[in-house]
């Protein structure tokens, strides 16, 4: 498949255009290649350790939740011209989608990890700029300890879990989106889980009354484009790998 027809489907796929985002996010193709796909690599982040694995691994074009330009504006110098002169060597090329796969109410980070939990009654939750870019809904009833276990487990990764409330109604935010928990605490929600978030954050999810889980940014953003993935796949019978690179963050 032509790397400009695939792009165009996965804009509408993902809803590009309507989506607010920040502005050095540059959703969407970012690199060209010389045009056909055969292979994807999907990753978290773009960086040279997973651009040198899709190289490695034959993959014509990378789909990744953290793109090229979170810099901002700024001369192709450095590691930036060497992760963008490896691209090129290597015929890779880049589309990059960060809210839009967040957000995506079947194959995004949010709704791949409420299904990790067994989240059920779903609803949108999460205001970030007038969207709402996370979900809530309900769990089976368990200490915020035992979830933060179960967490664990399935994604490999360490989790920290402040509160030990009993939980039954949870909200999601995958990725660095600790600012939130003051919402779930205001909407009533028992739990809070996202992928980090910082010092004061404890202090807001203690007197909210609503247990916190920071189960690791990278960890909690692995679901989005693996699902992606997997719909290309079956759409257009296109190879695709999962490049994990953890940070452990």
């Amino acid at each position: 498949m032509d790397i400009i027809q695939l792009s165009g489907y996965l804009d509408d796929l993902l809803d590009i255009k309507a989506i607010p985002d920040a502005k050095n996010a540059l959703n969407g193709l970012q690199v060209e290649n010389s045009g056909e796909i055969k292979k994807i690599g999907l990753a978290v982040d773009v960086c040279l350790a997973t651009i040198e694995m899709a190289i490695e691994r034959n993959c014509n074009m990378m789909f990744v939740h953290h793109g090229l330009f979170w810099g901002g504006n700024q001369p192709l110098r450095g590691k930036l011209f060497e992760k963008v002169t490896t691209m090129i060597r290597g015929n890779l090329g880049l589309y990059s989608a960060h809210l839009p796969l967040d957000m995506h109410p079947i194959l995004g980070n949010n709704k791949a990890l409420g299904d990790k939990v067994g989240l059920t009654d779903i609803e949108a939750f999460g205001d970030y700029n007038g969207n709402k870019i996370g979900l809530k809904g309900k769990i089976e009833r368990k200490s915020a300890v035992q979830l933060g276990k179960e967490l664990e487990e399935v994604l490999k990764s360490p989790v920290k879990v402040i509160g030990e409330n009993e939980v039954e109604t949870l909200g999601i935010v995958t990725g660095g989106a600790g600012d939130l928990v003051s919402q779930a605490s205001r909407e009533g929600l028992d739990c809070y889980l996202t992928g980090e978030g910082a010092n004061q954050h404890f202090h807001e999810a203690i007197e909210g009354g609503c247990a916190l889980i920071f189960a690791g940014h990278y960890a909690t953003e692995t679901g989005g484009v693996q699902s992606v993935g997997a719909h290309l796949k079956q759409k257009f019978d296109i190879d695709t790998e999962f490049l994990d690179y953890p940070t452990g963050l």
